[in-house]
């Protein structure tokens, strides 16, 4: 006998204040409102939002919790399950514990990875946010992604 797997994808919710949500995300310091409690973590953790064609949030995940120094990332994993989200776009944000939100070669090289297969699957990363401590980092406005 066989057996076959049986994928199940479940939500839960997150309370953020109305007016983060329901608009289309258009400046990084959106991102940030929504998520600048990631400042306080004491593990690098991952964040993708899933994004529709007007740019509104329509849900995000935990994508990597890592350690105080790094969080390893399934770029093909990202992708997958924003296609299973119906996504048509994402913004990465991720923090650094150390509070300093200067992009490390890992942050750049997965940027990189995930750029290329958005290009590939033509869901766009719009953005990659990195969160230190009250403030904040975007690749979009630094120009490294295309």
């Amino acid at each position: 006998m066989a057996y076959l797997r049986e994928l199940k994808v479940t939500y839960t919710r997150k309370r953020v204040e109305d007016d983060l949500l329901n608009r289309p995300v258009t400046k990084p310091q959106q991102v940030y409102d929504l998520f600048k409690d990631m400042q306080d973590e004491t593990k690098e953790k991952v964040v993708i939002l899933h994004l529709n064609p007007q740019l509104e949030v329509l849900s995000y995940e935990v994508a990597a919790i890592g350690t105080a120094e790094a969080a390893l990332v399934d770029a093909i994993g990202v992708y997958r399950n924003a296609i299973l989200a119906r996504a048509s776009s994402l913004i990465v944000v991720h923090n650094h514990p150390s509070g300093n939100c200067d992009p490390s070669p890992a942050d750049r090289k997965i940027a990189d990875r995930l750029d290329e297969l958005g290009r590939i699957h033509e869901m766009p990363v719009q953005d990659f946010i990195i969160i230190g401590f009250e403030k904040f980092c975007s690749f979009r406005t630094l120009g490294c992604l295309s």
